[in-house]
């Protein structure tokens, strides 16, 4: 597992690494697995790739911004993995209480670290890391989106260019062929085309007739001949993926 660690008091920063490389022999002891754990004390730097962590230590206290804006952010670039506030100066719980958000996989741990209280924590990181949630990364005109579930309603091409219409409204562009955004899309089984030009989620699907397609949006489609048979077997997956399961 990928863990990071940003703390911008360097005291902690070193004691939280300390008790982390504890973890790592724990971990290879009890499952062959090894930590390997990155240390940052800028912001700057902790936000560069926060997605290729499995859990994110966070801490800044000492200027803007400080622990929970850095949640907000690491939201924003599509984190969805486990972010661990570690409370010390700033009551991080009482941030979270009162901004009414809903935040998946937020938690809270208090300084100084107990090993109790950390291994408890790193055995939780551990099991959400076998449930991992699927996620498209889109690298637009205007910056970059992680697509998770059905964020994506449809893919329509425009001239040279996709435009990707997700489900808060966004519509994301970027310049490329469908065939190889489709073939991106292999996570989200719910992606099929319906035509040369559009692909469609199925569980946006509001209603289908002869030929035709509606979406929960309002949005209606032609679906060509040759993609007669596409809504169909992509529910297929899905009912079976879900069996699997």
């Amino acid at each position: 597992m990928h863990i990071a660690v940003c703390d911008d008091n360097i005291a902690d920063r070193k004691q939280t690494e300390r008790l982390l490389g504890r973890q790592s022999d724990r971990f290879f002891k009890e499952m062959g697995e090894r930590l390997y754990i990155d240390s940052y004390g800028n912001v700057e730097a902790f936000l560069r790739y926060p997605q290729m962590y499995d859990g994110l230590f966070v801490d800044m206290t000492l200027e803007e911004p400080t622990g929970f804006e850095i949640v907000k952010l690491l939201l924003k670039d599509g984190v969805v993995r486990p972010i661990i506030l570690c409370v010390s100066k700033i009551d991080y719980r009482k941030q979270y209480e009162e901004s009414g958000l809903d935040i998946p996989n937020l938690m809270f741990i208090d300084k100084p670290l107990k090993v109790a209280e950390l291994s408890a924590m790193m055995d939780k990181i551990r099991e959400i890391k076998g449930d991992p949630i699927p996620t498209l990364e889109i690298r637009g005109k205007d910056g970059t989106f992680y697509a998770k579930e059905d964020d994506i309603v449809f893919v329509k091409k425009h001239g040279s260019e996709l435009l990707i219409h997700i489900a808060d409204g966004q519509v994301i562009s970027l310049i490329d062929e469908i065939y190889n955004f489709y073939s991106q899309c292999e996570v989200f089984p719910q992606i099929c085309p319906i035509s040369d030009y559009t692909l469609i989620n199925v569980n946006h699907v509001k209603k289908t007739s002869f030929g035709k397609v509606t979406l929960d949006n309002g949005e209606t489609f032609g679906v060509s001949f040759a993609y007669r048979n596409s809504i169909a077997q992509a529910r297929e997956i899905i009912s079976n993926k879900s069996k699997e399961s």
